[in-house]
């Protein structure tokens, strides 16, 4: 029994070891590109310790990321895009120092361990405070633009690696020297083969054995030609030996070397590869959601890698975090554990034993073209892959970025990025529709009852109603299309003169300072044609902002505030019915027939009902009771309204002169589903159920009068109920 646990474990552990193996070579290549590319011309000194603490910080970086990631199988490497950021910075932070190499090179080191500790800081930060969800927010072409610039700085790092310099215009004659050609045509021989190689053969070990097999040709010609190491050194074939001759790593001494305020100066870039690292972090962990379709706790991965980073960057090592491909090959392979970053811990420091002064003997193309070619998988991936990703317009920013980053600088390109992205973001914005819904007042009305004379007054003049629904975030690329729609509508020929127009907020979710100048002009606008505006639903924030730009809601002014649409539709209609005196009939027989047509036994049915006296408050139906009666309002005005279970009253309808309440309960022979309370002194008029059935036998004719006035007065309420599905479906 025993055995066999021994052989189940060896079993599990064999892949995981194996994947980190891979892992730990495919690192190992890598860390000593990195720090010849970190390290290159007037740092040479100091290439040793680059080694060394890209190496050590590479394996805390996998072997924290192991143990504490949310994901078991993770395995977290150095990553190119931010150390091509940092190569330009360092470069920058160091060429006007004076004095002793290693003045330089401490300045370097330190440069590249703040960096580290600043993203391990942000990192942590984020996750800790759970606001990892919003740097994806950042504007996809942006990201792209910023990771192929990242690119195009490797290969710029990578012409510094061979030719002293990187690429401007004195590229070609630099490149043409003997002595350059010999490690720049190998160089791009090696990326190439590279390339193509991963391309065909998507093995983990396929870099290891490119470049033994480029190594194994080059030291054939070069002992082919009888140059031995020494003369190649001479030459530039081979990094020049520091004074150690090995691997070193930062001392206390070192330390007290740094010119901090050098790495002062390199204090945006820095800030800069944090925000790049954490956007990098973020699109790898997209990505492994996706490969391993599961969800994964964003804030608990920035914390275990802001660790992670942080102890990296306590000895001046270089900053990364989970590696998508590496990653997704553990899982594909059934490593669910920890093991196989754990196994690329082990074989980094394996790695960084056995390098010893091995790295002195690493020819100079190789850790170039190893540069070049990442260089030229960022410029693949995010410039020429998003080509057939995004749309022309936004593949241009990335393309801005990338020459912004090529000819002026990283910095800048990163401003110029946001910049371009937040005008192409105000721009798209900007032409959304800031108008939901808009229509006139024949085609919404208010939840108000009216006679037929009314309604049918208010079909003609309603024209001079005008509601628009707002929506969205209200600011001055979008207020601007409002207000020239007003004043459009306001100097139509063709149209009703405007008189009331209402402006709905209950979409609008915020408004800024600049967009207030649209309301000043529609203040001014609606003040010079006598037009009346309501605000309805305005949020309190809203409201504010528009106080304080000298927006003043008046009851009696231009603009005054109302609860809802609807209010502010009774309103506006109250008003234009003010002038229906010519057109309106008097009294309950004047709206009967206005509603049926003239009948010579109107009065008769009128003499069967009974006028009932109410006050304001009284109920004429409560919820519950039974339908036995229907009543007419002569004149005046009822609230119908319901209880929610929360105690709130909600107002339904509002029924004025000429309306009938209560008839679909009466015909239904169900129970009254709603209370109706009389808000102004009325003149009712109430027909029993009995006094119905009394009239289909004594007398039929008169019946079906009745009949007739409810069946007509339901189909117009069947009519307007179907105009405003019809706009809900809008």
């Amino acid at each position: 029994m025993a055995v066999g646990i021994a052989e189940e474990r060896g079993r599990s552990w064999l892949p995981a070891a194996t994947i980190g193996f891979l892992a730990g070579l495919d690192n190992i290549a890598a860390s000593l590109a990195i720090a010849s590319l970190l390290f290159a011309g007037p740092l040479s000194e100091g290439l040793g310790v680059g080694v060394g603490i890209v190496l050590v910080g590479g394996a805390i970086l996998a072997l924290v990321v192991a143990l504490r990631s949310v994901l078991a199988n993770s395995i977290a490497l150095v990553q190119e895009s931010s150390i091509a950021i940092l190569a330009a910075a360092i470069i920058t932070a160091t060429a006007t120092l004076t004095g002793p190499d290693d003045v330089r090179v401490a300045t370097a080191v330190a440069v590249l361990g703040v960096s580290s500790l600043a993203t391990g800081a942000l990192f942590w930060v984020t996750g800790r405070l759970k606001l990892g969800g919003l740097a994806r927010f950042m504007p996809y072409p942006v990201v792209a633009g910023f990771l192929a610039g990242s690119g195009w700085l490797l290969l710029d790092g990578a012409v510094v690696m061979m030719t002293g310099a990187g690429i401007d215009l004195s590229f070609i004659e630099r490149a043409s020297q003997p002595n350059v050609i010999f490690i720049f045509l190998p160089a791009i021989a090696f990326a190439v083969a590279l390339e193509i190689a991963i391309g065909r053969f998507r093995h983990t070990i396929t870099i290891a054995v490119v470049m033994a097999l480029a190594a194994m040709i080059f030291f054939g010609v070069l002992a082919a030609s009888g140059i031995t190491i020494e003369e190649g050194r001479a030459l530039g074939y081979f990094p020049q030996l520091t004074a150690n001759g090995g691997i070193e790593f930062p001392t206390v001494e070192m330390l007290m070397k740094v010119d901090w305020s050098a790495v002062l100066m390199a204090a945006p870039t820095i800030v800069a590869v944090a925000a790049v690292s954490m956007v990098g972090l973020l699109l790898n962990i997209s990505g492994l959601e996706l490969a391993m379709r599961r969800d994964i706790d964003v804030n608990a991965e920035l914390r275990s890698t802001g660790i992670a980073n942080l102890l990296s960057g306590v000895i001046g090592g270089p900053s990364g975090y989970v590696g998508l491909t590496m990653t997704i090959l553990a899982e594909r392979t059934g490593v669910h554990g920890r093991g196989a970053g754990i196994a690329t811990a082990i074989a980094m420091i394996l790695g960084l034993v056995a390098a010893g002064s091995f790295v002195f003997e690493v020819p100079v193309f190789l850790a170039a073209g190893f540069v070049l070619f990442m260089g030229i998988g960022l410029l693949k991936e995010w410039l020429f892959a998003t080509r057939r990703e995004l749309p022309i317009g936004e593949w241009l920013i990335v393309l801005f970025i990338l020459a912004c980053i090529a000819l002026i600088g990283f910095l800048e390109g990163l401003a110029v990025g946001l910049l371009v992205s937040i005008a192409v973001f105000v721009f798209n914005y900007a032409r959304l529709p800031i108008m939901r819904v808009n229509g006139n007042g024949i085609e919404y009305r208010s939840s108000v009852d009216r006679s037929a004379a009314a309604a049918r007054f208010l079909a003609r003049h309603g024209e001079a109603i005008e509601m628009i629904q707002l929506q969205g975030y209200l600011f001055f690329g979008s207020a601007d299309g409002m207000v020239k729609y007003v004043q459009r509508r306001l100097t139509d020929p063709h149209r009703i003169p405007l008189r009331f127009l209402v402006l709905d907020f209950r979409h609008v979710s915020g408004l800024d300072s600049a967009a207030t100048t649209g309301f000043i002009k529609i203040r001014r606008m609606s003040e010079d044609n006598s037009v009346k505006v309501f605000l309805t639903q305005v949020p309190d924030d809203v409201r504010r902002t528009l106080q304080l730009a000298g927006i003043r809601f008046d009851k009696d002014g231009p603009m005054t505030l109302e609860a809802d649409i609807d209010h502010a539709l009774e309103h506006a209609e109250e008003a234009i019915l003010q002038e229906q005196a010519e057109d309106t009939q008097t009294g309950l027989l004047g709206h009967f027939n206005a509603l049926a047509g003239p009948h010579p036994r109107m009065g008769d049915l009128l003499a069967l009902m009974s006028r009932i006296d109410v006050e304001v408050g009284d109920r004429i139906i409560t919820a519950g009771d039974k339908a036995d009666d229907l009543f007419f309002i002569a004149h005046g005005r009822v609230r119908v309204q319901v209880t929610l279970a929360n105690g709130r009253k909600l107002r339904l309808r509002t029924m004025t002169d000429g309306s009938f309440v209560g008839e679909i309960g009466l015909y239904m022979r169900q129970e009254r589903t709603a209370d109706v309370i009389v808000e102004m002194q009325s003149e009712i008029f109430r027909l029993g159920a009995d006094d119905l059935t009394r009239l289909e036998t004594d007398d039929p004719e008169l019946a079906l009068l009745a009949h007739r006035l409810l069946a007509t007065n339901l189909c117009e309420k069947l009519a307007i109920a179907n105009q405003t599905i019809k706009r809900s479906e809008r």
